[in-house]
């Protein structure tokens, strides 16, 4: 299933705008262009609900905690964190929206559950 649904949703409650909608439709259109990946409800719904949160903070300029060291650094020895870091840039570069370094810690830590979930499904 794709966010049809969620993104609508979430705009509707005020969480994303129409600019941040089109972000995640990109984000989705690069990882089936980039990485043969489709994203969908049932293996990135996280990493997508994170992004719209992200995108909302940024406009409300609400703070989010780091992540713990020791998490970070556990998503750091993983053996798709080179990859997880590729798809962050990739990201990065089809977004209007910016993300300070620590939603873009946030947003490895989803990209290597993503790749996990993908890996287990393979």
């Amino acid at each position: 299933m794709d966010f049809t649904e969620r993104l609508e949703l979430y705009q509707e409650g005020g969480m994303i705008n129409e600019n941040d909608v089109k972000d995640v439709l990109a984000i989705v259109a690069m990882f089936k262009e980039k990485y043969n990946i489709e994203l969908c409800e049932e293996n990135a719904d996280t990493f997508v609900a994170h992004l719209c949160a992200a995108f909302g903070r940024n406009a409300t300029h609400e703070a989010v905690e780091p992540l713990m060291e020791e998490a970070l650094a556990e998503v750091k020895e993983l053996e798709s964190y080179p990859l997880s870091v590729e798809m962050l840039e990739s990201v990065k570069g089809v977004i209007h929206n910016s993300l300070n370094q620590i939603e873009q810690e946030y947003v490895l830590l989803h990209l290597n559950n993503l790749i996990a979930k993908l890996n287990e499904t393979a």
